[in-house]
């Protein structure tokens, strides 16, 4: 996935929330500027073989991290469990590529399916998925120097499928909200 989906998805959602005012927006922008910050790191801190920072991603998976973290109420063994998938991953990556067929697809379904079991809201869900993806990072950084060739951090992959996952499990709780009717506001959801 070359494209980056993820970007574009988080930037047009920014733009929708701040257009139509809605409570959401504040979230929004801080990823905004996060993105920007990270694009800056970027420009000043260009990459070296064989690590390849995108760090407008990485400061945008810090800040909704940092915001998912505060909203949920479990936070240590869903983000042990998701990790020792995305160790799993990475043991398989550097022992046997190709062993398991469609594998990156594979082992991101797991995380997620593993971060919705774990964590006990969406939020929940967010900061377990999203954490550790970040500390499955360091481990990857400080653990494989001389073993990995080239590595992306994040994986572009599981950046733009998790996104596109995030962002699905948030609308179909919205709908499932609406066509129950139980009046949640979206100022109540994300508080």
């Amino acid at each position: 996935m070359e494209f980056p989906y993820g970007e574009w998805m988080i930037f047009s959602l920014a733009l929708a929330t701040s257009v139509q005012k809605r409570a959401s927006r504040r979230l929004f922008q801080l990823l905004l500027i996060a993105w920007l910050l990270g694009k800056c790191g970027e420009v000043v801190f260009p990459w070296t073989l064989p690590w390849h920072w995108h760090f407008a991603r990485l400061m945008v998976m810090l800040a909704f991290w940092g915001w998912s973290w505060k909203r949920d109420g479990r936070h240590v063994l869903p983000l042990l469990y998701t990790t020792c998938v995305l160790s799993l991953e990475t043991l398989f990556l550097v022992n046997q590529p190709g062993v398991i067929p469609y594998e990156a697809w594979f082992f991101t379904a797991a995380l997620f399916l593993v971060a919705r079991l774990t964590g006990r809201s969406y939020w929940g869900t967010a900061s377990a998925f999203t954490g550790s993806i970040l500390l499955n990072q360091v481990f990857m950084r400080f653990t494989y120097e001389g073993i990995m060739s080239s590595a992306d951090f994040p994986d572009p992959f599981i950046w733009n499928f998790g996104i596109g996952l995030l962002t699905a499990s948030a609308g179909l709780r919205f709908v499932w909200l609406y066509y129950k009717g139980y009046g949640h506001t979206e100022e109540q959801e994300l508080q």
